[in-house]
């Protein structure tokens, strides 16, 4: 997300996945480099938020993939990040963050609801999905 308050005064948003099993002190480091380097050359104040991801399940990542498989059938500008899983007895929490087109604002339970059935279907397990919606910027 950009902010665009005049000349000089451009602030910036974005989250970053990074392996969780990474020093978060060399991460930090990483981070704040990025975002010296964005002001240096875009003259944009960026702010960036850490998502340390696990990149070592071998099921998460497979989930992942599916979700993802599931989303860009409906609409390939539809992206994920910070995925995140909660195995429990009679279902799994799959929690994460879609990238909302402007064009299907408003239609984030369909979407929900659509990707909790198609998942049920194709694992044969029940999956509740915890979205966050971050709106696109316009194209």
């Amino acid at each position: 997300m950009v902010h665009d308050y005049g000349p000089g005064q451009r602030f910036a948003s974005l989250h970053v996945e990074m392996d969780k099993n990474e020093d978060p002190l060399a991460c930090h480091e990483l981070i704040d480099d990025m975002e010296r380097e964005c002001l240096r050359s875009h003259n944009v104040h960026l702010v960036i938020h850490y998502d340390p991801v696990v990149t070592d399940d071998p099921e998460l990542e497979r989930l992942r993939e599916v979700v993802k498989s599931l989303l860009a059938i409906r609409d390939p500008r539809l992206t994920i990040h910070d995925f995140r899983m909660v195995p429990g007895e009679g279902h799994t929490n799959l929690i994460f963050d879609v990238t909302l087109p402007l064009e299907l604002r408003g239609r984030e339970g369909e979407l929900k609801e659509a990707l909790e059935q198609a998942l049920t279907a194709l694992e044969g397990r029940r999956y509740h999905c915890v979205i966050t919606f971050d709106m696109a910027p316009a194209q």
